[in-house]
Order: C-alpha cells, then sequence, then structure tokens
C-alpha cells in the first residue's frame, strides 16, 4: 500500500540524508533482503472462533524486520467491505525489541488478519489467516483494552493518566498499581475508564479488570517508568584543557557517573569560537568517547547528560585546544 511504501521511502531518505551529497546510498549501507521471508502468524490461528470483546493478535518475530504492518479487514481480501485496523508497528526509542504483538476490541464479525514485515529496502508478503469472533458466554470472558500509556512507557513527569476501553456490562473497574517486587502501592474501584496517578520514582506495573456484581475478567496490565532524576554532570578527560596539538583526528573523552532509572546518553558539543556560538559539531554518544576529523584551530567543547525520559543534567565546563 502507498503508506508503506512512502514510509520506506521517507526512511532510506533520512538514512541517506545524513551524509554529504555525491556519496551513493549503495556505498553507505547494505540493507538485508528480507522479501523471501515469511511472517509465521501465531494467534488467532487460520479458522479458530474467538469469544469475547477484543483479540490479541501475534506473529514470530522476522530477523532484520524495521516494522511490521498489521491489516485487519472483514470479511476478506482483498474484498474487504471495511478494513478494521491498518497499522505500522514500529520500535521505541529505548532500544525494546521490536514488537510482536497488537490488541484491539472488535465487534463479533468474520475476519481476515495479515501481517509483513517491512525493512527500508524490502517487505516479505503479507501473510494472512482468518477467524471469527463472537461474543463470550460470560462477562468474564471478555478483555480490558489498555489504551494509554503504551507498555514500557518512560516518564520524566510524576502525575500519569491510565486510560482503558469501557466493557459493556461492567459496573466498575479496578484499578492496581504494583512494584517491581510485586508490592501494591495504590488501588481504586472506579466508574471511569480513566485516572490520573501520581507516581513515585522507580519502575511500575499497572492493571485494570472489569467488574460486575460478582464477577470479574482477568487483570490486563503494562510496564511503566518514571524517572525524576538528571543525569550527573559530566567531567571531561582528554583532550586536556588549553592542549595544544598537530594531530588533525582528536579522539574526545569523558567519564560520569550513571544514575538509575532510563537509559542515558551524552551529546557533545564543538566550538569554534569562545563564547560558543560557531558550532561545528553536535553528537549523541552513549560510550563517552568520540573522535572527530578537525581542521587547524583552536577549539571549545563541552558535554551534557540526558536520559530517555526526558530528563537533562547539567552541562560539564569548557576545555579548549589548539590544532597547528
Amino acid at each position: 500500500m502507498l503508506r508503506e511504501s512512502v514510509w520506506r521511502s521517507g526512511y532510506l531518505a533520512m538514512c541517506c540524508g545524513l551524509f554529504l551529497t555525491g556519496t551513493g546510498c549503495d556505498d553507505i549501507m547494505e540493507v538485508p533482503d528480507i522479501s523471501e521471508e515469511e511472517v509465521v502468524l501465531t494467534a488467532p490461528a487460520e479458522g479458530v472462533t474467538v469469544r469475547g470483546n477484543a483479540v490479541t493478535f501475534t506473529w514470530e518475530p522476522v530477523e532484520d524486520a524495521e516494522a511490521y504492518v498489521l491489516q485487519v479487514a472483514t470479511p476478506d481480501f482483498p474484498n474487504a467491505s471495511q478494513v478494521v485496523i491498518d497499522r505500522t508497528i514500529q520500535k521505541d526509542t529505548l532500544g525494546n525489541p521490536l514488537p510482536t504483538t497488537f490488541s484491539k476490541e472488535m465487534l463479533p464479525n468474520s475476519y481476515a488478519w495479515r501481517v509483513k514485515a517491512v525493512n527500508s529496502g524490502y517487505e516479505t508478503p503479507f501473510t494472512t489467516h482468518h477467524f471469527v469472533l463472537t461474543e463470550s458466554d460470560d462477562f468474564s470472558g471478555n478483555t480490558v483494552i489498555l489504551n494509554a500509556p503504551d507498555d514500557n512507557f518512560v516518564t520524566n513527569q510524576a502525575e500519569v493518566t491510565l486510560s482503558w476501553g469501557a466493557i459493556a456490562e461492567a459496573t466498575g473497574y479496578r484499578l492496581q498499581v504494583l512494584t517491581a517486587e510485586g508490592g501494591t502501592i495504590q488501588e481504586e474501584e472506579i466508574t471511569e475508564t480513566a485516572l490520573e496517578v501520581t507516581f513515585p520514582e522507580g519502575s511500575f506495573t499497572w492493571q485494570v479488570r472489569a467488574e460486575k456484581e460478582t464477577e470479574s475478567t482477568l487483570y490486563s496490565s503494562r510496564e511503566l517508568l518514571v524517572d525524576l532524576t538528571p543525569p550527573n554532570t559530566p567531567e571531561l578527560t582528554a583532550p586536556a584543557d588549553e592542549r595544544t596539538t598537530t594531530d588533525t583526528e582528536i579522539t574526545f573523552t569523558w567519564s560520569r557517573t550513571a544514575v538509575t532509572g532510563s537509559p542515558e546518553y551524552d551529546t557533545i558539543y564543538i566550538y569554534s569560537d569562545d563564547s560558543l556560538q560557531n558550532l561545528v559539531d553536535e553528537e549523541e554518544v552513549t560510550d563517552k568517547t568520540f573522535t572527530k576529523t578537525l581542521e587547524k584551530g583552536t577549539y571549545y567543547w563541552n558535554v551534557k547528560g540526558f536520559d530517555r525520559a526526558g530528563n537533562e543534567g547539567e552541562i560539564s565546563e569548557t576545555y579548549s585546544f589548539t590544532i597547528n
């Protein structure tokens, strides 16, 4: 489909745009060819009947895939009367594995679902299964679909609004917030489908079930991390302040004690003036070392720590060096 073609073209253009004009993309990277691979669908299996208000689609990972395209239609492809789901599933920014599952509330009907794997140069064929969704025989067979935040959500805000989909006939919902050790720090019985919770710093599981008199569904759960602490200030190591060298290839190193929480990284800034206005280079670095080839002249550099929750540390002191 057009949307997936645009996604691949844009991804490749972005990669090529990072390099100087005149450098061919074929020289920059080799994209693994996945066009002969097959996406193996796990559930719902071919021809099954699913009972309940929601469906969880799962499939096996494809090596070298950068995204998956999930489509669900009724009654079938390619003669769909309605496309219920058309979603591109990509990695998050935290380095978690590419998801191979997706849940959705749906109405009783006959459906076809299909998945293909995509990277910046190739795509697999779609693999298709068919299933029938019917209402559950009892209330407990329903599933609460969690809406927000996403699973493995990371934030530097203590206040987080948790939300989920409504269940027909439910008289209320039970929300629990659990610590990484399994202890319950908050439990609420509410009739709404959203609640703002104030979290302390740490890793948590939040889970919701629907209730109707003496009946209840199973809990649906997600993980989140609240990181309120900024990274420590980097300490510059090399090149030493006011160093003079004839070597144009400069290796920058620094140290910084990590803070428990979300993944951290540093950004190095290199300037050609002592007022720090003329930025020569700015790079995100994860291993506290960076090598850059520079022309002769005097340069000024400093480093700042960040984390994936959005916290920023204090900028380091500024060192200078001269290349003769």
